[in-house]
């Protein structure tokens, strides 16, 4: 939180996290203390979360920064110096670069590049949508910021896999939900495709070692999701022929 004691307010909205966190949101100590405020509730989904942040703010303009990222001293200055300008913001919203990281080494190619994301705007009309990967719906098309957030300096396999094992149970549901189904094909030929996309198509090659690593996990994240969309088919099927 470092990052934004620059900021008017920091609202952070807790899912009644188990670690330091409010506790460390709580402490007198702090140089932002006087300007955060701390609301815990239960999780219900990203887009939930994020729309309750929305009406919780006390100013209209609102920075969305996630748990595992951090505001750049040259984001902080571009953002401070488009509030200052005559009349507010030319825009009503604006993508920022994110700048992605993988055991400390920044990421420059792959599917994770190039990284925009919709995170400084004016809050009036805007709503998030999707239960996964969600984004807000803006009246009018964003500006662009190439200043940089920082994203999870630290991040590594096991946080990858964590974050695997959850997502992609999530777009199993909301695929097959939608109708898609998988099979032996598909199952077969996920990991080759995911990881010559990344390798090759978008120049995972170019981060080394790093990238090549990057390109395996996708791989198998890609075969993780069919497996599950899998399992929901056949208990889907199973349940059909009891019901029969």
């Amino acid at each position: 939180m470092h990052s934004l004691s620059w900021a008017d307010e920091i609202l952070v909205i807790d899912a009644h996290s188990s670690d330091r966190t409010p506790e460390l949101c709580k402490s007198p100590d702090v140089p932002w203390a006087k300007k955060l405020r701390f609301i815990q509730r239960p999780w219900e989904g990203f887009r939930i979360q994020r729309n309750f942040s929305l009406d919780q703010a006390s100013h209209d303009w609102i920075l969305i920064v996630d748990a595992d990222e951090k505001c750049s001293p040259d984001l902080a200055e571009k953002l401070r110096a488009l509030m200052e300008t005559p009349g507010g913001p030319p825009k009503r919203a604006y993508k920022i670069h994110r700048t992605e990281y993988f055991l400390g080494k920044p990421i420059h190619y792959g599917i994770w590049n190039p990284s925009y994301q919709d995170r400084f705007f004016h809050r009036s009309g805007v709503r998030y949508v999707n239960d996964i990967h969600e984004y807000p719906i803006f009246p009018e098309k964003p500006g662009i910021i190439h200043e940089s957030l920082i994203h999870s300096p630290d991040f590594a396999p096991e946080r990858f896999l964590e974050k695997m094992n959850k997502y992609t149970s999530i777009e199993a549901k909301d695929r097959v939900k939608q109708g898609q189904r998988t099979n032996w094909f598909r199952l077969l030929g996920a990991f080759p495709a995911m990881f010559l996309k990344n390798y090759f198509y978008y120049k995972a090659y170019r981060d080394g070692m790093h990238g090549f690593v990057i390109s395996l996990l996708e791989g198998v994240s890609r075969v993780v999701r069919h497996v599950k969309m899998w399992q929901i088919q056949s208990e889907q099927e199973a349940k059909r022929g009891l019901d029969q």
